[in-house]
C-alpha cells in the first residue's frame, strides 16, 4: 500500500529509465493494432494513451492491485488466525512469558488446534518445567539467548540433547502439527503436482518407501544441492562388495 501512489510511481519511473538508458531505447508507444471486423462488437475498447508515461502507470497499479489480491486471498483465511496464534503459545511458553503476561495466548485459546491430537494435561506438566530446561541449555551450549522469537530456534533447543524430545513429547508433537499444516491448498496442489510427475504411469509399481525417498529431494531441492556427491557415491559404492569391483574407489 506504501508504494501504491502516484508520486512513488514516479520515482520508480524515472529511476527505471535512467539505469535503462545505456542498456536499451527510449520507450515508445505500442502500435495501435485494429481488431478484424468479425471482433468489433464482441471485443472490448482498446485504450488509447497519449504518453508512455500513462501506458506504464496503469500497468504498475494493475500489478500492485494483482499483487494485494493475492495478499489478502492467502493470509485473510479462517485457518491463519488460528495458525498465528499457535506460532505465539509456542514462543510464550519457551520464554516463560504465558503464565506471567496477561496479554499472551494460553491453552484455551487453540483448544481447537489441539483436539484429538494432543494429551492437554500431559502438555501442561511440560510446559511447567520447559522454561528452566530451555534456560538450562542456554547456558551449557553458551548460546547467549535472551529471548526466543523464532520456531526454528524451538527445534534446535529441544534437538541440543536427546532427552528434549522424549521429555516434552506432547510440545515437540504441537510444534511438529503447527509446521505440516499448510496455510493454503497452494502447497497441498504443489505436493500433488510433484507426485504426478514422479509417481507417473510408467513408474505406477513404486512402493511407498521408495516414493517417500525420491519425492522428499524433488521438494527440498535446495538442501539436496548443498550436498557432497563424492561422499554419498563412497557412501553407495562400500555398501557392497560388487560395487567396489564394479566402481572402485571414489
Amino acid at each position: 500500500m506504501r508504494i501504491k501512489t502516484n508520486e512513488y510511481f514516479t520515482i520508480f519511473y524515472e529511476g527505471v529509465r535512467g539505469e535503462a538508458k545505456l542498456l536499451t531505447n527510449e520507450p515508445s508507444l505500442p502500435r495501435t493494432r485494429k481488431p478484424p471486423s468479425r471482433f468489433v462488437d464482441s471485443l472490448p475498447t482498446s485504450l488509447s494513451y497519449e504518453s508512455i508515461y500513462d501506458l506504464y502507470h496503469d500497468e504498475y497499479f494493475e500489478i500492485i492491485n494483482n499483487i494485494l489480491n493475492s495478499l489478502d486471498s492467502r493470509f485473510k483465511q479462517s485457518i491463519f488466525p488460528l495458525l498465528c496464534k499457535v506460532e505465539q503459545f509456542i514462543l510464550s511458553t519457551a520464554n516463560g512469558t504465558q503464565v506471567c503476561d496477561y496479554d499472551a495466548i494460553n491453552i484455551i485459546n487453540i483448544d481447537e488446534f489441539l483436539t484429538d491430537d494432543i494429551n492437554v494435561d500431559r502438555l501442561n506438566l511440560e510446559l511447567m518445567m520447559l522454561p528452566d530446561y530451555f534456560s538450562r541449555i542456554n547456558k551449557e551450549k553458551k548460546l547467549g539467548l535472551k529471548k526466543i522469537t523464532k520456531i526454528s530456534t524451538v527445534c534446535e533447543l529441544l534437538n541440543a540433547q536427546q532427552l528434549g524430545k522424549s521429555m516434552f513429547y506432547e510440545y515437540c508433537k504441537l510444534i511438529t502439527s503447527y509446521l505440516t499444516v499448510p496455510a493454503t491448498t497452494v502447497t497441498v496442489e504443489r505436493a500433488f503436482s510433484v507426485l504426478n510427475r514422479i509417481k507417473a504411469y510408467l513408474r505406477c509399481t513404486m512402493s511407498q518407501q521408495r516414493l517417500n525417498h525420491a519425492i522428499i529431494p524433488h521438494i527440498h531441492k535446495d538442501k539436496l544441492d548443498l550436498l557432497d556427491l563424492k561422499s554419498v557415491c563412497a557412501d553407495f559404492i562400500s555398501k557392497n562388495e560388487n560395487r567396489k569391483t564394479f566402481f572402485g574407489t571414489v
